[in-house]
């Protein structure tokens, strides 16, 4: 073996080192980057769900009803699956069409799908892991 190969091989290895650092800090920005992301969809998520409280007897109120209806319209369509802003509408569309006031039948089992799909968009959620049935909505007296 010469020197050049020597000098051949020590240069390959020395660019392979550079690209791969290269492609690691990438990676790293990918990751950090998807972090950010899944952890503000968490937060909005979160209020998501606060405001959504709103419409359910001993915590309703037009101001939660309001801000739910503004995040639904103004931010989830940034960050919320196609599946919770369908699930979303067909819940306001209870209220909207006096349906179901009570808050009994359909609004209930639209809540339970919209919570259940929130937690598969996180993915949080695993097969037979949480129904529908094991979300139970309790009423407040008021």
């Amino acid at each position: 073996m010469n020197i050049e190969s020597i000098v051949s091989i020590i240069g390959l290895l020395g660019g392979g080192g550079v690209v791969g650092a290269y492609f690691n800090h990438l990676f790293e920005k990918k990751r950090e980057i998807e972090l950010h992301f899944r952890e503000r969809k968490e937060e909005q998520y979160k209020k998501f769900l606060e405001y959504l409280i709103g419409f359910f007897v001993g915590w309703e109120g037009p101001k939660r009803k309001k801000e739910f209806m503004r995040e639904l319209y103004t931010h989830a369509p940034l960050y919320a699956s196609s599946e919770v802003i369908k699930l979303s509408n067909k819940f306001l569309a209870c209220f909207r069409d006096k349906k179901d006031l009570s808050h009994g039948g359909n609004s209930d089992q639209l809540y339970q799908k919209l919570v259940l799909e929130i937690r598969k968009d996180m993915g949080i959620w695993k097969k037979g892991e949480l129904t529908e049935e094991d979300i139970d909505i309790q009423k407040l007296n008021s």
